[in-house]
């Protein structure tokens, strides 16, 4: 493998080369050269109108459905429709069948991935079966490779429960990951609560549902101690909450999916349930405020929330349908999509080093010497999504057909590399 990157805007704070138009050579999986009109007789040259160059994205928040559902999507196809995403390093939730709740789950996952083009993580369940109640051998878990712990999309209804594993989680100093939903405010609801819910006749599910849970898990958090992860967060309000509890001083920080940087509930009088996601699409100011949370850093990470579906459970009845997006490949170019160039540089630090510094890992550096691990993608053009360019085995991508902005031209991880039509 020998390449050459021509004309790509670096992105990477503190490097020297920061927001510099460089070339870059790339051999064997390391970074050869940095420098401008280099040439490299022999090498595969990645070019385009305005290449930008960063580290690998880190995901947060994906679910491959391995083991138990591996015919929604299994270890293989989701690392690899991770690493067709710009994704180096993708964070693994417990949700399978059976969850992963044992050292023995811990080490199988990671063996499982052991040669993948990505670096797979692992989430151990917080709580037995992801019910909420007693809490998991979280010591073993941690020591056989759970890089944190999470319950998933089932968040930790009792009170209690919370409170121990808060107080649990620190004999290891481990990340606690929260998904913000009170499932009696949100039972059976649908869409978000509000005129659109109203126009299409959905149960609808109020923003209160996720504020009432942030405001309760930072309660706890004050009075525990700890750190603690509100894993995706949909509302103004919550954005509001997290900001000022970080300014109090308490350990939190949390993240937003890329659709949710996107869509609102504008999309949703279709009734096509590709839209049909959790925590639910919101209004624009919700959108605009979760935005500005993740240029002003208050909104620490950008995830894929990667949740792929087969047909016969996502093609229903809107109230049957299974909620998610199978959006790891796209999320890059909607989060691009939903900003200008000058909010992308403000962004892109919430996918490379702000994930990485979340989950305790070193984050990948773009220079000479080092192994190569980065994304190149071309801020200047747009392209359609087809199905057929899409490895994952997750049917249910609203953005198939339509366009999106800066498509991936190049992504390294060592001797692993992908170049779209290549």
């Amino acid at each position: 493998m020998h390449l050459l990157i021509k004309s790509a805007k670096l992105f990477q704070e503190g490097h020297p080369h920061h927001l510099k138009v460089v070339d870059i050579e790339v051999k064997a999986g390391i970074v050869e050269r940095i420098g401008a009109d280099l040439k490299a007789p022999g090498a595969t040259e990645i070019t385009g109108q305005e290449l930008w160059v960063s580290a690998g994205f880190t995901d947060t928040y994906a679910f491959f459905r391995d083991p138990g559902f591996e015919y929604k999507e299994d270890m293989t196809s989701g690392c690899e429709a991770a690493f067709r995403g710009g994704f180096t390093r993708v964070l693994l939730q417990p949700d399978t069948y059976p969850c992963i709740q044992t050292k023995g789950e811990v080490k199988a996952m990671l063996s499982k991935a052991a040669q993948a083009p990505v670096q797979v993580l692992v989430a151990g369940a917080l709580t037995e079966n992801l019910e909420g109640k007693d809490i998991t051998e979280m010591l073993d878990m941690h020591r056989a490779g759970a890089i944190c712990f999470s319950n998933g999309d089932k968040a930790v209804a009792d009170t209690s429960a919370q409170m121990r594993v808060l107080q649990y989680a620190q004999h290891v100093n481990a990340l606690v990951m929260s998904y913000p939903n009170d499932a009696f405010l949100s039972k059976s609801g649908q869409v978000h609560e509000g005129i659109v819910s109203t126009q299409l006749g959905l149960k609808g599910i109020p923003a209160l549902a996720e504020e009432m849970q942030i405001a309760r898990d930072l309660a706890l958090l004050n009075y525990t101690g700890g750190r603690l992860h509100f894993s995706k967060i949909s509302t103004a309000r919550s954005v509001e909450l997290i900001k000022e509890a970080k300014a109090a001083g308490l350990q939190v920080s949390c993240g937003v999916s890329a659709h949710h940087l996107l869509l609102t509930h504008a999309v949703l009088p279709g009734f096509d349930t590709n839209y049909k996601v959790m925590p639910p699409l919101r209004t624009e100011t919700d959108r605009l405020a979760l935005l500005q949370g993740v240029i002003e850093g208050v909104i620490d990470v950008i995830c894929s929330d990667h949740q792929p579906e087969d047909v016969e459970h996502k093609f229903l009845e809107f109230d049957l349908a299974k909620p998610g997006i199978a959006g790891i490949e796209t999320a890059f170019s909607v989060v691009a999509s939903a900003c200008s160039a000058e909010q992308l540089a403000a962004i892109l630090p919430a996918l490379t080093s702000r994930p990485a510094q979340l989950l305790g890992l070193p984050e990948a550096s773009i220079t000479a010497g080092s192994l190569a691990e980065l994304v190149v993608f071309d801020r200047g053009v747009t392209y359609q999504v087809a199905r057929t360019n899409l490895r994952t085995k997750g049917i249910n991508n609203p953005f198939i057909g339509q366009s999106l902005q800066a498509p991936i031209r190049l992504v390294v991880r060592g001797h692993h590399q992908f170049i779209p039509h290549a």
